[in-house]
């Protein structure tokens, strides 16, 4: 099972696919007992390995892009004003990666999304907050510009520029000398990432989802019945596509000229089975041209089987990103986190009693959680 989603506002958009299983709509979710893949919600494959993720160019007439068609997630994002997209492409292991690129720098953006699935950057080079945020985190990328020909080839040019692609095989076989390691929890070790234990399949387990999981979502009406044709215009140079087709129930991603996109592994167009649009509000940072996002809530839609439902996101506790109903009401959420801080003032009844009552307000009206955090809640 496949999906796409995407995060936009004014000048900025950010597009996300999930290519494999995805818990959101798909019957065939694990027992919820089992450990299950945290980018995809489905049978977990490589149990106690991170998250592989490489960033590649999407320039409007780069048409060779290999591994597409094959990724566990492809996020799409505009990170640099008056520049075209790139593609971040998100494999559940190391050893799950096929040929993939053209790699091209790393971006923050992609990083921080995948944080939480203990991501190992792969990329060719990367700007300022790319590198300061790494550092910040103590991650290492594999990159390019380090290693070289040891873990990336350049057989093919386009326009006079080269191509370069890597491949699981290759990106492992430089984990060791880069003191890198592929295994969960163990970011500082050469450590081979095809050994996984009882504990590494435990661990994986524990790691926040991506996205919510259920195996049996709760889904509004569609607000659409009929979303057969997506157009994404992330800048005048950046247009995104995708068809709906009925046979496959699939949506096929198209280039900004309308053709396919194609995986240039495989030769076939890629295709999803969700697409996720979120908008989000964004800035320039210091250097004017690159692009901050507020990833704590946004707005949105969901696309599946030619039906749409409008969302709101923001930040998870279970998952990166919780979503909601777009009159607010919370989806696929059983539970409620709560914490009550209880100063020296306890002595004094006055203050005591306030409290009841705030806490008495706030379990009878959840919905007031979802404010702004500066928005005072009126209770009395």
């Amino acid at each position: 099972m496949k999906r796409i989603w995407n995060l936009a506002l004014g000048t900025a958009v950010l597009c996300t696919a999930l290519l494999c299983g995805c818990a959101l709509s798909g019957p065939t979710a694990p027992d919820s007992a089992a450990p299950t893949d945290p980018l995809t919600g489905q049978e977990l494959q490589y149990p106690g390995e991170r998250t592989a993720a490489v960033v590649i160019d999407n320039a409007a007439s780069s048409t060779t892009q290999w591994g597409i068609g094959s990724a566990s997630v492809v996020l799409e994002a505009l990170t640099e004003s008056g520049q075209p997209t790139s593609l971040c492409l998100a494999y559940p292991s190391v050893s799950a990666m096929p040929t993939v690129g053209p790699v091209t720098l790393g971006q923050d953006l992609y990083w921080r999304l995948l944080s939480g699935q203990e991501v190992l950057p792969i990329q060719r080079g990367a700007g300022q907050f790319a590198r300061n945020y790494l550092d910040y985190y103590n991650l290492r990328a594999v990159d390019a510009l380090e290693v070289g020909r040891n873990a990336f080839s350049c057989d093919d040019v386009w326009s006079g520029a080269p191509l370069w692609h890597t491949s699981g095989g290759e990106v492992a076989s430089v984990l060791g000398s880069l003191n890198l390691s592929g295994a969960l929890g163990d970011h500082g070790s050469s450590a081979s990432s095809s050994a996984s234990t009882a504990e590494d399949s435990s661990a994986i387990s524990a790691l926040p989802a991506l996205l919510p999981q259920a195996k049996e979502p709760r889904l509004p009406e569609p607000g659409s019945q009929d979303a057969e044709q997506v157009q994404i215009n992330f800048a005048p140079q950046s247009t995104t596509g995708f068809a709906y087709d009925a046979a496959s129930g699939t949506y096929g991603m198209l280039r900004a000229d309308g053709t396919a996109q194609l995986d240039a592994n495989t030769g076939a167009q890629a295709q999803f089975d969700n697409l996720l649009v979120l908008y989000s509000a964004s800035s320039l940072r210091d250097d004017g041209t690159t692009l901050d996002y507020d990833l704590s809530l946004g707005g949105g839609v969901w696309l599946n089987g030619s039906q749409l439902w409008h969302i709101t996101w923001t930040q998870g506790t279970d998952s990166t990103f919780a979503f909601y109903d777009a009159d607010g009401s919370v989806t696929m959420r059983e539970t409620l986190d709560l914490g009550l801080t209880i100063d020296e003032r306890l002595a004094d009844g006055y203050y005591y009693s306030k409290s009841i009552r705030l806490l008495k307000y706030l379990l009878e009206h959840p919905e007031e959680l979802e404010k702004p955090l500066k928005e005072e809640v009126s209770y009395e």
